[in-house]
């Protein structure tokens, strides 16, 4: 097999500057062709062990890119995995390069006094981006109630800046309903003394839209978040940098894939691979795996001459089960791919989900078609449907007798997918939340956001 759409080690090692990542301690260069001190901001994005963070991140940073160049841009990751994840994904990091850099600081395999090294090394670079320039910028998808953020946002707060929980999900509320019913809810956390001489844990929460109020309920765990204004920007995949970048991709990707020798007018097909585990959440172990089995068997013997592509979650990239169900296909035009989703439901006729994953919800145009196992549960509640009907995914039965017949329709019928109940819910939630950079950009520049609800009623 080829492993396609990987970026190459040289543009990996050119981004670092190092060779491993536990070499990396405090990057700090500048963007190519910029001095530090023409820079009149300082803004830093502090990203989650998951790579999600940083995909909901990145349009925003490239919109602000475009709009302030002036502003520097600054994507800190503490989890080496994530930072790996990030470095091997080529979308990401073409998109990385327009508008800032990313830093590991994290401490990563090390021990003792060298871990202890770095992660002074990496408080104190941070310390000096906050305090370099005027009016610096910092955010989190938690609030900076506690350990070290809580002193960055107080560094922030003396040099005239602020900090703001930009929320890291994208998905509406029903995405998580399943795992809110398996899952019990982490304790509160106590409020620390520095954080009640403050007054707040961040200045404002930054949202999407009006279908995640619950989900972001569930921060309130790690610190307060109704008593400061919420300001709603729309979709970031819909702000113009990210849709022109996306563009752009999509004819780099076509390219690469002629130089593997994948003709245009090739069938290509995608397969959203999940992690092992993840259907635990609807208390059906071991089903991504039974899923995948029976994608990868019926797609390759529905469309034997077709090229197959493996988007694996970044957890999941070595899951043996991927590895198991491409061998057991038998087929020498299965690739595994890096590549953005958006990039690759442009290219593909149809894309295929093993579990109820985030793409699914996040309204991305392409054809997408779910095979998930689901419990009794959720067809008695919903009938024979995805849980993200209405967002533009076709459900299949994955363990219904007739799969690969309905298989073969769904890959053939263009008119299945353009029934307006399959679009409903996504259609009404781009409408009720177009995109609103502009009011970002005002809160940035000192505008102060009014509150969409009273802290009351945004608790309910």
């Amino acid at each position: 097999m080829t492993n396609l759409l990987r970026p190459k080690t040289k543009r990996r090692d050119r981004r670092s500057g190092f060779s491993s990542v536990a070499e990396i301690s405090n990057l700090s260069e500048a963007m190519p062709g910029r001095r530090d001190n023409g820079w009149s901001r300082n803004l830093l994005f502090f990203l989650a062990p998951r790579i999600m963070d940083f995909d909901t991140y990145l349009p925003i940073a490239m919109e602000m890119a475009a709009a302030r160049p002036q502003w520097r841009i600054r994507f800190v990751v503490f989890d080496a995995h994530n930072y790996s994840s990030i470095l091997a994904n080529s979308t990401m990091m073409a998109g990385l390069e327009r508008c800032g850099s990313l830093h590991f600081l994290g401490s990563g395999d090390s021990r003792g006094v060298v871990r202890l090294w770095r992660r002074l090394g990496g408080f104190a670079a941070i310390t000096g981006w906050i305090l370099r320039h005027d009016r610096p910028v910092l955010f989190s998808s938690r609030a900076f109630s506690r350990g070290p953020y809580l002193l960055f946002s107080a560094l922030a707060w003396l040099r005239g800046g602020n900090s703001y929980l930009l929320w890291k999900n994208r998905s509406p509320d029903e995405v998580h309903h399943i795992m809110f019913q398996t899952r019990n809810p982490p304790p509160p956390k106590p409020t620390a003394f520095l954080a009640r001489l403050l007054g707040r844990d961040q200045d404002a929460v930054i949202h999407y839209h009006d279908q995640q109020k619950e989900t972001l309920g569930q921060a309130s765990v790690f610190g307060r978040i109704f008593d400061v204004p919420w300001l709603r920007i729309g979709l970031p995949h819909h702000f113009s940098a990210w849709r022109q970048f996306i563009d752009d991709q999509i004819a780099v990707e076509r390219a690469r894939l002629e130089q593997e020798g994948v003709s245009r007018s090739a069938e290509i097909y995608t397969v959203f691979a999940a992690k092992s585990g993840s259907s635990d959440n609807l208390g059906l172990p071991g089903a991504v795996e039974r899923s995948f089995k029976a994608i990868i068997t019926a797609l390759t013997r529905l469309r034997p001459d077709a090229v197959i592509l493996i988007r694996a979650h970044p957890k999941a990239v070595e899951e043996p089960y991927i590895m198991e169900g491409i061998e057991a296909a038998v087929s020498a035009r299965i690739y595994m791919s890096a590549v953005h989703p958006e990039v690759l439901l442009a290219l593909s006729r149809r894309c295929l989900a093993n579990n109820p994953t985030n793409i699914l919800f996040a309204g991305f145009p392409g054809q997408c078609i779910d095979c998930s196992e689901y419990p009794d549960s959720h067809f008695k509640e919903h009938g024979e449907v995805s849980l993200a009907h209405g967002y533009g995914p076709l459900y299949i039965n994955p363990l219904a007798k007739d799969f690969d017949a309905q298989l073969s329709r769904a890959l053939e019928d263009d008119s299945l997918f353009e029934a307006p109940e399959l679009t409903e819910k996504r259609d009404c939630l781009h409408r009720n939340n177009p995109p609103c950079f502009k009011a970002l950009l005002n809160l940035l520049e000192g505008d102060v956001p009014f509150r969409e609800t009273s802290p009351a009623a945004q608790k309910g």
